[in-house]
């Protein structure tokens, strides 16, 4: 065989070596469809949809993106649309009462409260949450990566809202 052909084999390979990983690069970010409150959701998620959480590096998560006017009237709670969040601008640490009432049959949803950089889980079974928040805290759904990537969620009630103590 000769070197030519050698080289053109060499080339070819590499170049079906570098189209093959092209197949699974992630490409940017993109949030997902904003779902209604008790409205079904279903969507078929793609890589660009998944972001990886701090206090969960072994799994992907998909942030579900809500409309603000429906999850809170509070004036300063801003809704941060490229990272499907609700931030706290108040000015001042204050407590807050976060709802929820979802359905789902694969699906594993949790609500978490960011600071810093950091996430954490909102662990109770009331479906309910007292959240002391300061300026920039942030509050976001997220769903895990399932099986066939499928989302398939129904929010009955998800509410942000001030809390007195009673």
């Amino acid at each position: 065989m000769s070197m030519k052909r050698i080289l053109l084999y060499a080339f070819g390979l590499m170049a079906t070596i570098g189209q093959s990983c092209d197949r699974y690069e992630v490409g940017e970010y993109e949030p997902l469809p904003k779902l209604h409150i008790g409205e079904p959701f279903k969507y078929c998620c793609v890589p660009e949809n998944y972001k990886q959480l701090e206090y969960d590096s072994t799994a992907s998560v998909a942030f579900l993106n809500f409309y603000k006017d429906e999850v809170t009237d509070l004036d300063y709670i801003d809704y941060n649309e490229e990272a499907c969040s609700f931030v706290f601008r108040k000015g001042e640490t204050s407590r807050y009462r976060i709802s929820w009432d979802y359905e789902t049959d694969r699906n594993a949803i949790r609500l978490v409260y960011g600071q810093n950089g950091m996430w954490f889980k909102m662990n109770n079974k009331n479906n309910e949450y007292i959240l002391t928040a300061n300026d920039s805290m942030t509050v976001c759904v997220v769903s895990y990566r399932s099986e066939y990537d499928s989302l398939n969620v129904c929010f009955n009630h998800f509410r942000i809202e001030e809390y007195d103590g009673q």
